[in-house]
């Protein structure tokens, strides 16, 4: 494709589809998921803000491959700044797709701009979720965690387990019973291998025999006298995208209360992947008073509520708690040393 076609190309889709290739789009920001392509294409156009943004960027995954399948897929991590408004502008994107064909290849490498290397974490369940969609099997490290889970080499046996096959495990939820062993596993496992399952299931829609198991881990740290709060934040990631909302809900309502709650670690698990929970105006004023007692300070009270209007749908839900009549002094001052800000 020749720079003189230029003008032919009116974005990212447009230079795929004319390219003959097929291509699925994923957001690696707060959730890795599949981001519907008409949504993608409206986000392009500049006709929708991105719907989670994080930093104010749109953080992407691409997996691009021809029609015939006959070559190697092509994968894309690309991070676009955002506008006040949470979209991409039109120079920004017109410059990724002007780099592209002058480069005459479909490849977005590190020496791009615009490109980023994921964590390692991300990269494993990025290739778990392409692999299922995409009706390829799982890695080699799949069958290993499922034998893990299954308990039979018992639960202290996690050492050789690899993220990789965790992650898969995590992607395949609805595929050899395995989200009914998962449940049965949660409560034995340690936690050293309880971290990385939370890192893959903060990913995937959870039934509710996954979602019971993890909110009686929170149950029962809560009721310790010196439960630990990352081991909680821990168990919020992983609840946080269960299909039984109100038990998320009553789950961090239980957390928020307690000093606990307070926790940056705590903070940071709810305000990163919990925030739908927090469009309920008792869970966000809950949220924003456990926030104003946080021991980072009003820096980080800034910064999280800053990330969180940023997000679609978020801006009503934080100015009515913070309108609440309800809200203690220590709040009031936060939220008046935050308004500070944009005066």
């Amino acid at each position: 494709m020749s720079q003189d076609n230029t003008h032919e190309i009116n974005g990212i889709s447009d230079f795929l589809n004319q390219a003959g290739t097929q291509f699925k789009v994923f957001d690696m920001g707060r959730r890795i998921q599949e981001i519907p392509k008409d949504d993608f294409l409206s986000f392009e156009q500049g006709e929708m803000a991105y719907p989670l943004p994080l930093q104010q960027q749109a953080w992407l995954g691409f997996i691009v491959w021809t029609e015939d399948k006959s070559a190697e897929l092509v994968i894309w991590f690309l991070r676009f700044p955002l506008d006040a408004s949470g979209k991409l502008t039109s120079g920004i994107r017109d410059d990724f797709v002007l780099r592209l064909i002058n480069k005459d290849e479909k490849q977005a490498d590190e020496s791009n701009p615009y490109g980023y290397k994921p964590k390692q974490e991300q990269l494993a369940t990025f290739h778990a979720k392409a692999a299922k969609i995409l009706a390829q099997p799982a890695s080699s490290y799949y069958e290993h965690a499922r034998d893990y889970f299954s308990g039979k080499p018992g639960f202290d046996q996690w050492a050789f387990v690899g993220f990789q096959g965790i992650a898969d495990v995590c992607a395949r939820l609805d595929e050899n019973d395995n989200a009914t062993q998962l449940s049965s596993a949660i409560e034995h496992i340690p936690v050293q291998p309880f971290e990385a399952l939370a890192q893959c299931l903060e990913h995937e829609s959870l039934d509710d025999s996954i979602s019971q198991a993890i909110a009686q881990l929170i149950d029962k740290e809560l009721a310790k006298a010196d439960g630990n709060a990352n081991y909680i934040s821990l168990c919020i990631r992983a609840l946080s995208n269960t299909q039984n909302r109100e038990l998320l809900t009553e789950q961090l309502e239980k957390i928020l209360i307690t000093p606990t709650g307070s926790n940056p670690e705590v903070i940071a698990s709810i305000s990163g992947r919990c925030w739908l929970a927090l469009q309920n105006e008792a869970s966000c004023l809950l949220f924003l008073e456990a926030l104003a007692n946080c021991p980072e300070g009003q820096e980080f009270f800034n910064l999280v509520i800053i990330d969180l209007i940023n997000i679609p749908g978020m801006q009503d839900s934080i100015h009515k708690a913070i309108r609440s009549t309800h809200r203690s002094e220590k709040l009031s001052q936060a939220i008046g040393e935050l308004f500070k800000n944009f005066t």
